[in-house]
């Protein structure tokens, strides 16, 4: 298998033909020089003996005498010519094959990033040449992946500064509203009732804005996720707290299935977000007094979490488009932003996992997320 697959490489096909080209040369060459010799020798034999013809049964065993002796030796000789070009064939073969491997380990080099590899000292061969053409592309790329870095490092200062000239004002406007809310005695009813509404409006604002900001940096990777050992279900139970208000307002309960000892290594808070952005949508998606499950286990290769309402699920025509960014299904709230599921989605596989969904109108949904462990 090794010989064919090398059979493919143009140089080996060269040199075999090369091979095969003066094998059959200095094959007709030799055996035309014993035709040439044996017409030679017939006539020095006729002369010396001075013999019309070949019948004198003398003239005729020393001219096979002769003729045999120089079969023989040119025979040998073409056996060493044709052992030395399979020499030469298969040390061809076998530094073609080196090279190969040279260039899949420096291919593997740069499926890596490691960018630093010697090429010097290589011989003006075309496989020295295609590598020192390699060479010149993983130079462009090296160039290419450091300029993207100083380029996700500077989108990520901008992002901070945009984060924080929109929040700033955000908050002020936050503490004017609050301020006048602590003095709502003092307002009539219609103005009470804007108030109210200009502070919703504003926290939906903060939310959106924080989120917006979360996908940016996810997009452009420059997010650092700071993973950790944590115990899983010690990380629902911080989830559920902070759903609560949420679970509350509407009766609904998290049943967790977590073995005490699971332990998974992910980022804290960011992990949060994404749970939690998906119990949200359960949460939404459920009715009054129902129940969320949480289910989780684990294999050499992954953990597993389950996520599943009981609620109103998910039209099919929506279930292949819902984790796309700002994707609205029919059964939405008016104040969603399709925003949550597709945070939950990157910032899951930003961790080396992955999440799906399936789900039936009426039946509920299941949400699984599988974080695979480095092997």
């Amino acid at each position: 298998m090794q010989i064919i697959n090398s059979l493919k490489n143009k140089n080996v096909k060269k040199y075999l033909i090369i091979s095969i080209i003066t094998i059959v040369i200095f094959t007709i060459a030799i055996y035309g020089t014993l035709y040439l010799v044996q017409q030679r020798n017939i006539e020095q034999v006729l002369t010396k003996y001075e013999v019309l013809n070949l019948s004198e049964s003398f003239a005729l065993e020393e001219i096979q005498n002769q003729t045999y002796s120089l079969f023989y030796l040119l025979t040998g000789a073409i056996f060493v010519i044709f052992l030395l070009i399979v020499l030469y064939f298969l040390l061809a073969l076998n530094k073609n094959e080196k090279d190969t491997k040279k260039i899949r380990k420096y291919l593997n080099e740069i499926a890596n990033s490691n960018y630093q590899f010697d090429i010097e000292n290589m011989s003006e061969s075309e496989m020295s040449n295609l590598k020192s053409e390699m060479y010149k592309i993983v130079l462009e790329l090296k160039e290419k992946t450091e300029n993207l870095a100083k380029d996700r490092e500077t989108l990520s200062n901008y992002l901070a500064d945009i984060s924080h000239q929109i929040r700033t004002p955000l908050m002020a406007i936050s503490s004017m509203v609050d301020a006048i809310i602590e003095n709502e005695s003092k307002l009539d009813e219609n103005t009470r009732k804007f108030i109210y509404e200009i502070s919703r409006q504003l926290n939906q604002i903060n939310w959106l804005v924080d989120n917006l900001l979360k996908m940016a940096q996810l997009d452009t990777k420059t997010v650092i996720f700071n993973k950790e050992s944590i115990n899983l279900k010690a990380l629902f139970e911080k989830i559920e707290k902070n759903m609560s208000v949420f679970l509350e307002l509407k009766n609904q309960k998290l049943i967790m299935s977590i073995d005490e000892n699971l332990q998974i290594t992910v980022d804290t808070k960011w992990t949060m977000e994404a749970i939690e952005n998906i119990i949200k949508n359960c949460i939404e998606h459920s009715t009054q007094d129902s129940k969320i499950e949480i289910n989780a286990e684990q294999n050499p290769l992954y953990v597993q979490i389950q996520i599943k309402d009981y609620g109103t699920g998910i039209n099919q025509k929506d279930l292949p488009r819902i984790f796309d960014k700002f994707y609205k299904g029919e059964g939405a709230s008016k104040n969603s932003f399709g925003i949550g599921l597709s945070l939950a989605k990157s910032i899951i596989e930003n961790q080396n996992g992955e999440i799906m969904v399936q789900s039936k109108e009426k039946a509920g949904t299941t949400f699984t997320i599988k974080l695979y462990k480095k092997i």
